[in-house]
């Protein structure tokens, strides 16, 4: 693992939504944790922007099918995969850099009764341990922000999707330069390690080899759905402090209403982009 994903991991060991946090929050509101199926889940383990409609986005963008294997690059807690799995009937593997992400994710998926249709495995995203041509489509979300190498990453996507399988994700855009300055804050207090542009997107994407690339601008909604997930960070910060855990902090706080009204500036915002590799 290279040093910035080190970094990466480490950042998402002390994320506010955990698998432990999901699980308190679910025994809370149902009284147990038995029977639990998928669906209990969902108001909980979706840690990504727009919730389940998103999913379903993806799902549809790359043609998902019962039986279809599908990668979810950088599936953290394996909310999205579970979606996918219980509601479009698909297998999934999902690859992340966090011990802590792939741990939480198999005792998610256990819980529910999910554990051989989805498989979290420690991997990285620049250098995915599957065979040419092994996958049915890929998926991601917000996570490609926080790849060192996103060329590369790209690159090993496209290797591992069957002809005509496509890859459909969203990530975090730079609509207008940011300074040294703010690059190096969003870095170590988000662990963002670079942000393209939706045309610097395109250009890869077509240089990877993918083709039928669609991008959407994505910002305008996001402006909302993240004002509403700093309220949550916020709340949850003040719920670690109130039971001794620890705590992202006020310099994540800060940074993240900084990044909110970015996005609402259009300074950075958001893109879902989807690319076919042909037959």
């Amino acid at each position: 693992m290279e040093k910035t994903e080190q970094t990466v991991a480490e950042w998402y060991a002390n994320h506010p939504i955990s698998a432990p946090h999901i699980l308190t929050k679910l025994k809370a509101n149902r009284g147990s944790l038995d029977d639990v199926a998928p669906v209990d889940l969902y108001p909980y383990d979706q840690d990504h922007y727009d919730g389940l409609e998103a999913n379903a986005r993806l799902a549809n963008n790359v043609r998902m099918k019962p039986g279809d294997g599908i990668l979810d690059v950088c599936s953290g807690l394996c909310g999205p995969a579970r979606w996918y799995a219980a509601e479009r009937g698909v297998d999934v593997t999902g690859v992340d850099i966090s011990t802590n992400r792939v741990d939480g994710a198999k005792e998610l998926n256990a819980l529910v009764g999910l554990q051989d249709r989805i498989h979290p495995i420690l991997a990285s995203a620049m250098a995915l341990p599957f065979d040419n041509a092994q996958f049915d489509g890929a998926v991601s979300q917000e996570s490609f922000l926080h790849i060192p190498d996103k060329s590369k990453a790209l690159a090993e996507v496209f290797r591992v999707l069957r002809p005509g399988a496509r890859f459909s994700f969203t990530d975090w855009v730079m609509h207008t330069p940011l300074s040294d300055d703010e690059l190096a804050q969003y870095r170590s207090q988000i662990a963002c390690q670079s942000l393209f542009s939706i045309p610097e997107y395109e250009s890869h994407l077509k240089e990877t080899g993918f083709a039928m690339i669609n991008a959407q601008d994505v910002t305008h909604v996001w402006g909302d759905i993240l004002a509403k997930r700093l309220q949550m960070y916020q709340a949850l910060d003040a719920e670690a402090e109130r039971a001794g855990n620890p705590s992202k902090g006020d310099d994540f706080l800060k940074m993240y209403a900084k990044f909110v009204n970015d996005v609402q500036k259009r300074r950075v915002g958001g893109v879902r982009l989807t690319g076919e590799k042909p037959d």
